[in-house]
């Protein structure tokens, strides 16, 4: 029977009582806010990025090329492994 009595604290007042506007802003707009809130920022990507291909409409992006060859002589500094005369690693040349 202690427990209850805990409950109404310092000062014997265990405080107002909500009206039923407070109550539904409390239990159901603060949760319904946090929801849109979260919609909000999982479609905000999606929205900045803009228009996408569909399909049956012609590609106007350029071409890409991943993993493709590299043109040694455009990076600043490199030597090739084979005009280093070092070797080893994947290319097999100890």
């Amino acid at each position: 029977m202690a427990a209850p009595a805990f409950a109404i604290g310092e000062h014997g007042d265990p405080g107002g009582r909500l009206s039923w506007v407070q109550t539904v802003l409390i239990f159901v707009g603060i949760p319904v806010a946090a929801a849109a809130v979260i919609t909000f920022l999982v479609c905000l990507p999606s929205m900045v990025k803009g228009p996408r291909y569909r399909p049956g409409r012609p590609w106007t992006a350029g071409s890409v090329w991943f993993g493709g060859p590299v043109d040694q002589s455009d990076l600043p500094g490199a030597t090739s492994v084979v005009d280093a005369g070092e070797g080893g690693g994947a290319s097999a040349h100890w």
